[in-house]
């Protein structure tokens, strides 16, 4: 008999179209193989059929709040006076506490997904806790406040960093297991709790896509989530400081959802720039360019979008920051790095003229992902956690 699991998500899990909408899908279908889940999700949306069916498709029991928009700025303001980061207020309702004290008795095991679901540890003391911090955010967004582009930004990445580091202490302190992607986080945050380093995995679907369009040959491609400010940094940041020194013949392709002004302006700005917004299939031009790049200047963890298309046999262009959470991986075998904007361009221009140099980079990087960044490695290693945690 399976036992029962409650898991918090801040969010909708499906369609998984962005990274951690992508994280938490997988999680769902991997849990739901060796657990009955019951899912609660807190989101400003209304839940779609579609996105009802598939939680409902991997769950015994559900539950969707609608986070109002006035409430949620009242909680917000009520945080200015607190400790606790906004975020984690934005996301903390009492409908959801007292769903929990009288739906959730019979889960023996919680899965808090994010920091931001966190505030709810004080009503599922009874019940074995995971939190699923995916990565320290503290950490993330201090490098974020050094480089972000967005004085908003900069702003609310100075107050919540310091919030942050005292929540994410005193929540690990708190839980029976945390799970980090990045190994360097879990490392660091090993010392108030049980943390265990867990990446990412890649659908192995892709390593065998093949389709290919001759019309983008020469474009290098930029894949993920436009509205996420650390992606919106880095395509600013390549645009500002790289792509007046690219072959003039080379186009940038920029693929995500929901595409920001600051990204949409680049389009409007140079000619060969072209922003898609989200696409069904954004594999099939990832899979014809000539390269990827991904110089991101600040977020955290691991980028699904490097392992995916490293997977697929791309060559990837990443700053150190991009490469650094992908253990195991070296420069020059698995993919390049550059964080000098003169030497990125100079080595894309390089890769551009010559493809056939790179070939094999392309090559390991596949083998090396197909070994070491799979699904199936994470449901193997989190299913075992999962049950060393149950004393099964």
């Amino acid at each position: 008999m399976k036992k029962k699991c409650l898991i918090i998500i801040p969010g909708i899990p499906y369609p998984p179209v962005d990274g951690h909408k992508l994280k938490i899908y997988n999680l769902i279908l991997i849990l739901s193989k060796h657990l009955d889940l019951h899912i609660i999700t807190i989101s400003k949306e209304n839940i779609s059929e579609k996105q009802a069916e598939f939680i409902n498709q991997n769950s015994y029991k559900s539950k969707h709040f609608k986070l109002n928009t006035f409430f949620s700025l009242f909680r917000l303001f009520g945080a200015i006076f607190l400790q606790i980061p906004f975020q984690v207020k934005y996301f903390t309702l009492n409908s959801v506490r007292k769903y929990i004290k009288k739906e959730a008795k019979n889960d023996e095991l919680t899965v808090l997904n994010l920091i931001r679901t966190c505030e709810y540890i004080d009503v599922l003391k009874d019940k074995s806790i995971i939190i699923d911090m995916v990565d320290a955010l503290s950490k993330s967004y201090l490098k974020s406040k050094e480089t972000t582009s967005s004085l908003i930004f900069n702003f609310i990445y100075g107050i919540e960093t310091d919030r942050l580091v005292k929540y994410e202490k005193k929540s690990l302190l708190k839980a029976n297991l945390t799970l980090c992607v990045n190994r360097d986080d879990a490392l660091q945050l090993s010392n108030y709790g049980k943390v265990k380093w867990l990446p990412n995995g890649v659908n192995e679907v892709l390593f065998n896509y093949t389709q290919k369009s001759n019309q983008y040959n020469n474009c290098i491609v930029f894949f993920g989530a436009m509205f996420y400010q650390p992606n919106i940094d880095a395509v600013v940041w390549f645009e500002k400081h790289v792509m007046d020194y690219l072959n003039p013949d080379i186009k940038l392709i920029i693929i995500g959802p929901r595409p920001s002004s600051s990204v949409l302006n680049i389009a409007k700005k140079r000619t060969n720039v072209v922003v898609t917004g989200f696409l069904d299939d954004p594999y099939l031009i990832i899979n014809s360019c000539f390269a990827v790049i991904a110089p991101m200047q600040n977020g955290g963890g691991i980028q699904n979008k490097i392992l995916e298309t490293m997977g697929m046999g791309k060559i990837n262009v990443l700053t150190s920051y991009a490469s650094d959470p992908i253990v195991g991986a070296e420069n020059n075998k698995h993919f390049v790095i550059e964080n000098d904007p003169l030497s990125m361009a100079k080595k894309i221009n390089e890769i551009y003229l010559n493809p056939s140099s790179f070939i094999k980079i392309g090559e390991d990087a596949a083998i090396f992902i197909k070994n070491k960044y799979t699904w199936g490695a994470y449901e193997r290693e989190s299913i075992s956690l999962i049950k060393e945690l149950s004393n099964e």
